[in-house]
């Protein structure tokens, strides 16, 4: 199993330390939020990792096609591409935080899939159309792994599609991942491929602690931002209990873009007790518990085919999480 990590980009010291230090605990991946308004430049972050590792694989997780024109995102990822020697992957979705935060709206899905092909184009052929001119990008041919972010059935089927791999949000109750599986591959299959030929991330939150019960209370920020990503349209096929339905609800309609991942903001950590979902949000969407705990769940994602960990963990210094990851958990540091 592949194990990646998320980082929300802080000052660019602490982010050059936490690249640095994934890559010695190996971890295989790191992604790179997109929120301009909450975090530093994913970009400008993106070419931090490049120059300060030398083996990982990284990039953004995920931009948007509302923020920024495809002929700037193609730019932008081919130079960090060059800049890395090729690890660079580029992720997509149709936007969150970066859009809501913003007060516009997430794109649509015909939106986003123009987007990619045009950011595609460019990068490989040096040209595309799009919104019906001709946009260029004369000095970059070559490819670019393209991941799309994806949690409802349509998003995750255009992902089979276009996309060289997906970073699933739908969560990882049984159930769930063998739908999620179906939709991927029910796309694939539009363009001749299997779900077994994409490059597949699973979005977990992740915390470990000697004390299970504090690990659970300290990761309800993310529990609550990975109900906010993956209800966030509909409830829809994504086999939530009836009687959790309103609950849901609540804490879609409370949940604040302007905290989205902070730990010392307390409204959308607190939506997640309010509501009582504590408990099925973490069996859904966390690995997470004593060093025991976390080391069975990876043994049961394991057993159930997860092969690629697109971790979350909200703890101020993330190499503290890292260490006991890799020591307590992987046991390879």
């Amino acid at each position: 199993m592949r194990h990646g990590i998320s980082f929300r980009p802080p000052d660019t010291d602490s982010f050059a330390r936490w690249c640095r230090c994934a890559e010695e605990l190996g971890f295989d991946a790191v992604f790179i939020p997109d929120t301009q308004s909450l975090y530093r430049e994913v970009y400008v972050s993106s070419a931090i990792c490049a120059m300060e590792t030398s083996k990982i694989i990284f990039g953004p997780c995920v931009t948007n096609p509302v923020t920024r024109h495809p002929a700037v995102a193609a730019s932008a990822i081919g130079t960090i591409s060059e800049l890395s020697g090729g690890r660079a992957f580029w992720g997509i979705a149709t936007g969150d935080s970066a859009v809501l935060n913003l007060g516009l709206r997430p794109a649509k899905l015909a939106e986003m899939r123009e987007y990619i092909l045009a950011v595609r184009g460019m990068l490989e052929e040096g040209s595309a159309q799009y919104k019906g001119n001709n946009a260029r990008l004369s000095w970059h041919k070559s490819h670019v792994p393209i991941h799309i972010a994806a949690e409802g059935p349509k998003t995750l089927s255009l992902a089979g599609e276009v996309a060289d791999g997906v970073i699933i949000g739908t969560g990882l109750i049984p159930e769930v991942i063998a739908d999620t599986l179906s939709f991927i591959d029910e796309g694939a299959r539009k363009s001749g491929r299997r779900v077994e030929d994409l490059d597949l991330w699973w979005l977990v939150d992740a915390h470990v602690d000697a004390d299970g019960e504090r690990a659970r209370a300290d990761i309800r920020t993310a529990l609550a931002a990975s109900a906010h990503h993956s209800f966030a349209f509909t409830l829809e096929n994504k086999r939530i209990p009836k009687e959790l339905e309103s609950g849901i609800r609540a804490l879609r309609d409370g949940y604040q873009t302007s905290e989205h991942g902070f730990m010392d903001k307390s409204n959308n950590a607190g939506l997640v007790d309010e509501y009582g979902l504590r408990e099925y949000l973490a069996d859904r969407f966390a690995i997470v518990g004593t060093p025991a705990e976390c080391r069975k769940r990876l043994e049961d994602l394991e057993n159930l085919g997860v092969r690629g960990l697109r971790i979350n963990n909200n703890l101020p210094d993330r190499t503290v999480f890292m260490n006991a990851w890799a020591k307590d958990v992987r046991g390879i540091a």
